[in-house]
């Protein structure tokens, strides 16, 4: 065989060796970029499943303590107003005159009638009487200032009173009196029908205000009949901005949803009513408004977060975020495209490297696959989770952008991997942090039962169980002196650590201060004074207060804006004692506390307890209340106190079953056996 033989046909080897390891190697290095490639994006989509929940978890809590604020105040309003008229004889009157043009732009109570010519002469006692509602709106508007606009009664005899800066609108034009036909109004009506605190659907605000919500709350007069409904309304505005406003990337958007279905936040500026949840999530669509949360991937290959605002029945609101799967993928499959247009690239040039290899030696040919066998070499590092480990770049070409391609891509995911690790280190670390605080402030309420085991006058229990880690409710009794024992149950406004620590100054300034004597008005009158100093947290605590001569079983007591106290009595079980209230401390100076007595006889039984109770909610949005808890405590006659309290957080949580707690829960019972002979 010739030289020029052998020489051809090694060139053919050669040949067909450089072809194979191309093709091989080309392969190769394929197969680890779609290895790599779906590893990445099977741990991004986990990720972001796991991000998305938790977003539209803490949304919907967000939003939930955002709509409960506004209902407590509802609530805390009419029930001011039933005192009014229970008790009109203990109030002032004070003027309310129709709007005034010297008023615009100043907080101001006015009143309008209902229709034109109304004679207010026969209702001018009950204006003036209601005239004494400034003093619980006045900080309500001033806590609530840009987001509440205007706080509104309008009463069955056909008078309402508005509170806002806007006199100038209501001028009377053709008469003495200023006219509106409020009780044909959807929130009046909406009032009538509620038991509780209510939301009317989502509108559009007058004079350009924008998107805007009304919450309200039915009030009863003396004898318990209807007597009219007390609002707010509320600018969507802020509450938007914490809940729907969120950059997630292109195509990716927030929005809520109200209980006619329709996108209430829509995406794109569109306008409020346009769209429907049909016509965002098509197929979905019924799933999310079931009230289950969760996170789906759509047949568009769409993600939606969804869960529903549970709170407040009334609104029956859905949170949900939209993101479509490509921009979750998109980092992973940008580099995948660099590796197809690199691929597509060397096969371009496949034809002239064939080209080169049949005149080219060994030596060319090796050349030419070092690098690619090299970069496959690389390749596997990376793909078998070395992130550390960096392509070496040896050409200038297709082959040396795809291995700075792998580089950059390895150091992408490590950050990525580093970042979640620094992320998951310090929640650990606020979750030890908040751990301790628990462990203080329970160690700050009296835990060691029976707390004086050598009075033989009376017998103790209490409880507080927190919704967060750290809670604002707070219980607390100590003895005055050798006859007289005080009873504190309070609630702070707000949740978590704010609420925490302005709980731990209330309850030592109540403390300290029922302990140099006084009664539990003068306490609470000392108290919130203190308390108002320097409240830039503009934070507030209902408060009920009793201090029990022992010997005799007479209470005095005052009661700050708390839920009513419940007395057994043998023979007639548990009922409430229903008695003047006064503002909660912290809202204002210069407060009066009303007193209140009652006597406990030998065998009679107390029972305080915080707002958590009656309005712990279950998973139909429905409330414990007050009558189901009268219920169960009247079917804890005969138990010994511990077992009054297990029995009643026990039916609280069958109640609530798999619901999240909202609200803090304290609860104190006090049994009185009589004095001593």
């Amino acid at each position: 065989m010739s030289k020029s033989t052998i020489r051809k046909k090694l060139q053919r080897v050669v040949l067909y060796i450089s072809v194979i390891a191309l093709l091989i190697t080309g392969a190769v290095g394929i197969a680890g970029m779609f290895r790599i490639q779906e590893d990445s994006e099977s741990a991004l989509t986990r990720q972001m499943e796991q991000n998305l929940a938790s977003l539209v978890n803490s949304k919907t809590d967000l939003a939930d303590s955002e709509l409960g604020k506004y209902a407590s105040y509802a609530r805390n309003f009419a029930d001011y107003i039933h005192d009014l008229y229970v008790n009109s004889r203990d109030y002032l009157p004070h003027e309310v005159l129709p709007p005034r043009m010297e008023n615009d732009g100043v907080l101001t109570m006015q009143r309008t009638v209902l229709r034109k010519g109304f004679d207010v002469s026969g209702v001018i006692d009950e204006i003036s009487l209601l005239g004494n509602l400034r003093q619980e709106w006045y900080p309500v508007m001033r806590e609530e200032e840009g987001i509440v606009t205007v706080i509104y009664a309008g009463t069955k005899s056909g008078v309402m009173l508005t509170y806002d800066k806007n006199s100038s609108y209501g001028v009377p034009k053709d008469g003495p009196e200023d006219y509106y036909n409020f009780q044909e109004s959807t929130w009046y009506k909406d009032g009538q029908k509620a038991g509780g605190a209510f939301f009317t659907d989502i509108y559009s605000g007058a004079y350009n205000m924008g998107l805007m919500i009304t919450c309200g709350a039915p009030f009863y007069d003396a004898e318990g009949e209807f007597a009219g409904v007390v609002c707010m309304d509320i600018l969507l505005s802020d509450l938007y901005k914490a809940i729907v406003d969120i950059d997630m990337g292109k195509d990716a958007y927030a929005f809520l949803v109200d209980r006619n279905r329709k996108i209430i936040a829509p995406p794109n500026q569109q306008a409020s009513g346009d769209l429907t949840i049909d016509d965002v999530t098509h197929s979905l669509a019924d799933e999310i408004m079931s009230g289950k949360t969760g996170v789906r991937l759509s047949d568009s290959r769409v993600y939606y977060a969804y869960s529903t605002i549970t709170r407040i029945k009334g609104t029956g609101w859905k949170f949900c975020v939209r993101i479509p799967e490509s921009v979750i993928l998109a980092p992973v499959r940008s580099v995948n495209r660099r590796i197809i247009y690199t691929m597509l690239s060397f096969l371009g040039a496949f034809v002239v490297v064939v080209a080169f290899a049949v005149i080219a030696s060994r030596k060319f040919s090796g050349k030419l696959t070092e690098p690619i066998i090299a970069l496959e070499h690389d390749v596997k590092k990376i793909s078998g989770g070395n992130l550390d480990y960096r392509a070496e770049i040896r050409t200038n070409d297709e082959i040396g952008d795809l291995a700075q391609s792998f580089n950059d891509m390895a150091a992408s995911l490590k950050d990525y991997v580093k970042n979640l690790a620094a992320v998951t280190a310090e929640k650990e670390r606020i979750g030890a942090e908040l751990n301790i605080a628990t462990q203080i402030q329970a160690d700050m309420l009296p835990r060691i039962f029976p707390p004086f085991p050598d009075r033989k006058e009376f017998d103790i229990y209490a409880t507080m169980n927190p919704a967060k880690e750290v809670g604002g409710d707070f219980y607390d009794f100590f003895l005055v002196d050798d006859n007289h024992l005080a009873l504190v149950m309070a609630d702070v406004s707000g949740k978590g650590v704010p609420a925490a620590l302005f709980m731990v100054i209330a309850k030592t300034l109540i403390k300290n201060r029922a302990q140099m004597g006084g009664t539990p008005s003068e306490i609470l009158a000392d108290v919130n004074e203190q308390l108002c100093e320097g409240n830039e947290a503009e934070l507030f605590v209902t408060v009920w207060l009793g201090i029990l001569e022992i010997s005799t079983g007479h209470v005095t007591a005052s009661n700050a804006g708390h839920e009513y106290p419940a007395i057994y009595r043998p023979g007639e079980g548990y009922t409430l004692f229903k008695t003047k209230q006064s503002p909660a401390v912290a809202t204002m100076e210069g407060i009066r506390f009303k007193p209140s007595e009652f006597t406990l006889n030998p065998g009679d039984n107390l029972y305080v307890y915080t707002d958590g109770v009656a309005e712990a909610t279950n998973s139909q949005n429905e409330l414990y209340g007050t009558d189901r808890m009268i219920a169960t405590l009247n079917d804890t006659e005969g138990l010994p106190v511990e077992g009054i309290l297990s029995v009643m957080k026990k039916s609280v949580d069958d109640f609530t079953g798999d619901a999240p707690q909202f609200d803090d829960i304290t609860m104190l019972v006090l049994k009185y056996y009589g004095g001593r002979d």
